[in-house]
């Protein structure tokens, strides 16, 4: 998920008659910086200090990248090792001429591999980013990337990468080192080649158990690979805060200590307050994406209570102003804005996924409607919609449906009638096991979509992403969470039915979508096949930003020019 990669620079690796220079392998002066030409007159009285001149130069700049090319190469407990050595601590002078050797080896190494790979650049015009990409530099004003240039912060590791790093035994979320394999992607699918779904997931290698939670893990990786970043902060339309707090949260959502919930968000604040840059800008123009639902993060801050549910994070007031992306949000808050949550499917090309647009355009659908999801029961306030779809769906003959007694057993076996499919997550553990939904999505036309914990569902996305059409009972589920994603008319992909109606056992759902004309039908599918691209988030690689292969933008690609439009439009009020 590279930039394009530059061509090699005409420049040689020839080393000059410099002797330190030769001794190091460095070139003592670039061919492609002209030669300042002296008067006749003066030639023979200045050439030996210009020599002189430029190999005192020449040496002073080896000297230089030398230094700051030992430093990439040392940690922090090798540089805290040198502060001592500076003050007094000084190892005896054979280890620290063999250290400093080596440290000199290793940097004429890395330099004089650059040099033969091709890889020195043009100072005035490239600089290296992240994962060795080609990035424009501060001086570089093209168009492509005016008004485009975003800023990551550089946060300690104990904020990001600590946090994948101890994934091991975490409380409440068992498979957490799986589900942040891959950059985020998770472990890759494992479908039998005797399984016939084994021949429409194609290319397999697009395919992971990705975990909902995983957005924050997408959005990084991706942004590493960015083609405008930035390391001046004054320069950047957008900053980006790189906190993994979903995954900072998720393993303590039911610990009882609030503040331990807390710990790790109020130091993120003060380590922002002793920026410059954060100071300055007091959160505008920044973004944070949060892995899990917005309701996770709103406790009130001096809500320090037990029973509590969440963690402050974005109640203080420091973050207010900072843009939080999530896969839900609060529609009432304007700086908040929800994106797709993560699905299964990750294409690396636009090949792959015109593929896939092909496989749900052709797809053998056998059934009316679906319902992927776990049961529940009705005496708990706000679950009589999903418990009402559940007992539908298990009735063999729709004149059963004002019957309560006979739910129980038919559920717990994952009964089915001719028109209904369930695939119950609570038996099948659907996160595990991503191709049971996936499978049964692509054999049905409609898709139950109820509230679950929260107003939004992975399934919705799960839904689409298989070419089946919604049948939507909230309009916080999808109209008023992803207008950055979804068309502003729900009714070109989905269908929306009134909840009250079906609790009170007024409407039978599948009687109601056998209602709907098929050439209506033939137009919404159309719709999702055509959004698709801009719903699912594409595999980081060294190739993404070649047009060639992915011209089509994705969800992350849509979030970005929404948020710099966004961030654009306050900077010319």
């Amino acid at each position: 998920m590279t930039a394009a990669t530059e061509p090699d620079s005409p420049s040689s690796c020839r080393v000059d008659a410099d002797p330190l220079a030769a001794s190091m392998g460095y070139q003592q002066e670039s061919p492609s910086l002209p030669r300042q030409v002296e008067p006749s007159s003066k030639k023979t009285k200045t050439s030996s200090s210009r020599a002189g001149g430029a190999r005192h130069s020449v040496t002073l700049a080896l000297v230089i990248c030398i230094f700051v090319a030992s430093y990439s190469l040392l940690d922090i407990d090798d540089l805290l090792l040198r502060v001592q050595t500076s003050l007094g601590h000084i190892p005896s002078p054979t280890a620290q001429t063999q250290q400093l050797g080596a440290t000199i080896s290793a940097s004429t190494a890395l330099a004089t591999a650059q040099c033969q790979g091709g890889m020195q650049r043009n100072s005035s015009t490239y600089r290296e980013g992240p994962d060795n990409q080609q990035l424009a530099d501060e001086d570089d004003d093209s168009a492509a990337c005016v008004g485009r240039r975003i800023y990551i912060y550089k946060l300690p590791p104990q904020f990001n990468q600590k946090l994948i790093e101890n994934c091991e035994n975490q409380q409440g979320w068992a498979r957490m080192c799986y589900d942040l394999s891959n950059q985020g992607l998770g472990v890759p699918f494992d479908v039998p080649e005797s399984d016939p779904l084994a021949h429409l997931l194609v290319p397999t290698s697009a395919w992971y158990k990705t975990s909902q939670f995983s957005l924050e893990l997408l959005f990084h990786e991706r942004l590493k690979r960015y083609p405008c970043l930035t390391e001046n902060p004054d320069r950047a339309t957008m900053s980006y805060i790189p906190f993994y707090s979903a995954l900072d949260l998720t393993p303590k959502l039911f610990e009882a200590s609030v503040a331990v919930r807390d710990q790790l968000s109020e130091r993120l604040v003060g380590w922002l307050q002793s920026n410059s840059h954060w100071e300055k800008s007091r959160g505008n123009k920044h973004v944070m994406v949060l892995g899990r639902i917005v309701w996770d993060y709103v406790r009130p801050e001096k809500a320090s209570q037990p029973g509590s549910w969440g963690n402050a994070l974005v109640s203080l007031p420091e973050f207010w102003n900072v843009t939080k992306i999530s896969i839900e949000r609060n529609p009432w808050e304007s700086e908040q804005m929800a994106v797709p949550y993560p699905t299964s499917f990750h294409p690396s090309s636009d090949a792959e996924m015109v593929a896939w647009q092909s496989t749900i355009r052709t797809a053998q659908r056998d059934k009316l409607v679906v319902f992927v999801g776990s049961p529940r029961h009705n005496k708990v306030p706000g679950t009589e919609l999903r418990y009402e779809l559940v007992r539908q769906c298990s009735s063999t003959n729709p004149s059963e449906n004002n019957n309560n007694n006979n739910t129980t057993s038919q559920v717990s076996a994952g009964y089915q009638n001719s028109r209904c499919t369930m695939v119950l997550c609570n038996v099948v553990k659907c996160a595990h096991n991503p191709q049971a939904p996936i499978r049964a999505f692509l054999e049905s036309i409609f898709c139950l979509q109820p509230p679950g914990d929260s107003a939004t569902r992975k399934s919705l996305f799960d839904c689409l992403l298989a070419g089946a059409i919604p049948v939507l009972f909230d309009n916080m589920t999808a109209a008023q969470q992803y207008q950055w994603h979804l068309p502003r008319d729900t009714a070109s992909y989905a269908i929306t039915i009134d909840p009250k109606q079906v609790v009170a056992g007024e409407l039978d759902v599948a009687n109601k979508l056998l209602e709907v004309p098929k050439e209506v039908i033939a137009t919404m599918q159309a719709t999702i096949i055509d959004m698709l691209p801009r719903l699912i988030y594409k595999k980081p690689g060294p190739k993404l930003f070649e047009k060639s292969l992915t011209s089509s933008k994705d969800a992350f690609d849509h979030t970005i020019d929404r948020l710099l439009q966004k961030f654009h439009a306050h900077e010319t009020m």
